[in-house]
Protein backbone atom coordinates (compact mmCIF):
# COMPACT_ATOMS: atom_id res chain seq x y z
CA UNK A 1 0.00 0.00 0.00
CA UNK A 2 1.32 3.41 -0.84
CA UNK A 3 0.58 6.73 0.79
CA UNK A 4 -0.84 8.03 -2.49
CA UNK A 5 -3.24 5.10 -2.66
CA UNK A 6 -4.55 5.76 0.86
CA UNK A 7 -4.87 9.48 0.18
CA UNK A 8 -6.89 8.83 -2.97
CA UNK A 9 -9.16 6.13 -1.58
CA UNK A 10 -9.83 7.86 1.75
CA UNK A 11 -11.27 10.84 -0.16
CA UNK A 12 -9.25 13.28 1.92
CA UNK A 13 -10.10 11.78 5.32
CA UNK A 14 -6.46 10.78 5.87
CA UNK A 15 -3.75 13.43 5.62
CA UNK A 16 -0.51 11.99 4.31
CA UNK A 17 2.83 13.61 5.15
CA UNK A 18 6.26 12.24 4.23
CA UNK A 19 8.60 11.53 7.15
CA UNK A 20 11.06 14.14 5.91
CA UNK A 21 8.65 16.96 6.71
CA UNK A 22 8.07 15.74 10.31
CA UNK A 23 4.73 17.52 10.49
CA UNK A 24 4.08 19.63 13.58
CA UNK A 25 1.14 17.38 14.49
CA UNK A 26 3.54 14.46 14.91
CA UNK A 27 5.79 16.54 17.17
CA UNK A 28 2.71 17.50 19.18
CA UNK A 29 1.98 13.78 19.53
CA UNK A 30 5.44 13.23 21.04
CA UNK A 31 7.07 11.70 17.96
CA UNK A 32 10.55 12.72 16.91
CA UNK A 33 11.79 12.87 13.32
CA UNK A 34 13.76 9.68 14.10
CA UNK A 35 10.51 7.91 15.09
CA UNK A 36 8.98 8.78 11.74
CA UNK A 37 11.83 7.19 9.77
CA UNK A 38 11.25 3.76 11.30
CA UNK A 39 7.55 3.23 10.68
CA UNK A 40 4.37 4.90 9.57
CA UNK A 41 2.37 6.74 12.23
CA UNK A 42 -1.15 8.04 12.51
CA UNK A 43 -2.72 10.47 14.92
CA UNK A 44 -6.45 9.81 15.13
CA UNK A 45 -9.00 12.60 15.44
CA UNK A 46 -9.26 11.56 19.12
CA UNK A 47 -5.51 12.14 19.56
CA UNK A 48 -4.49 8.45 19.74
CA UNK A 49 -1.03 7.75 18.32
CA UNK A 50 -0.59 4.45 16.50
CA UNK A 51 2.39 3.11 14.58
CA UNK A 52 3.16 0.31 12.14
CA UNK A 53 0.45 -2.14 11.19
CA UNK A 54 -1.93 -0.55 13.72
CA UNK A 55 -1.52 2.78 11.88
CA UNK A 56 -2.16 1.12 8.51
CA UNK A 57 -5.33 -0.49 9.84
CA UNK A 58 -6.48 2.83 11.30
CA UNK A 59 -5.91 4.57 7.95
CA UNK A 60 -7.78 1.81 6.12
CA UNK A 61 -10.82 2.46 8.33
CA UNK A 62 -11.25 5.59 6.18
CA UNK A 63 -11.55 3.49 3.02
CA UNK A 64 -15.13 2.22 2.86
CA UNK A 65 -14.51 -1.10 1.11
CA UNK A 66 -11.41 -1.90 3.24
CA UNK A 67 -13.04 -1.14 6.61
CA UNK A 68 -14.35 -4.70 7.21
CA UNK A 69 -10.84 -6.13 6.83
CA UNK A 70 -9.46 -3.90 9.58
CA UNK A 71 -11.37 -5.86 12.22
CA UNK A 72 -9.07 -8.82 11.51
CA UNK A 73 -6.29 -6.90 13.27
CA UNK A 74 -8.16 -7.48 16.55
CA UNK A 75 -7.50 -11.24 16.34
CA UNK A 76 -4.21 -11.84 18.23
CA UNK A 77 -2.64 -14.31 15.77
CA UNK A 78 -3.52 -12.12 12.78
CA UNK A 79 -2.28 -9.01 14.60
CA UNK A 80 1.10 -10.70 15.19
CA UNK A 81 1.25 -11.77 11.54
CA UNK A 82 0.36 -8.26 10.29
CA UNK A 83 2.95 -6.72 12.61
CA UNK A 84 5.61 -9.15 11.32
CA UNK A 85 4.75 -8.49 7.67
CA UNK A 86 4.68 -4.73 8.30
CA UNK A 87 8.16 -4.75 9.85
CA UNK A 88 9.53 -6.72 6.87
CA UNK A 89 7.94 -4.36 4.34
CA UNK A 90 9.15 -1.29 6.27
CA UNK A 91 12.73 -2.61 6.30
CA UNK A 92 12.59 -3.33 2.56
CA UNK A 93 10.39 -0.48 1.31
CA UNK A 94 13.12 0.99 -0.85
CA UNK A 95 13.23 -2.24 -2.92
CA UNK A 96 9.62 -2.12 -4.10
CA UNK A 97 8.41 -0.73 -7.44
CA UNK A 98 7.34 2.89 -7.38
CA UNK A 99 9.95 3.97 -4.85
CA UNK A 100 9.93 7.70 -4.15
CA UNK A 101 12.42 9.75 -2.11
CA UNK A 102 10.07 9.25 0.88
CA UNK A 103 10.69 5.49 0.64
CA UNK A 104 14.45 5.59 0.46
CA UNK A 105 16.42 3.88 3.20
CA UNK A 106 17.54 6.18 5.98
CA UNK A 107 21.13 6.21 7.12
Amino acid sequence: MTARWVAAWSLGRVEIQPWQSAPPRMAEAGLSPADTTVEVWIVTPQGEVKGGAAAINEALRSVAWARPFTSLYQIPVLRQLEDLVYRWVARNRYRFPGVTPACEEVG
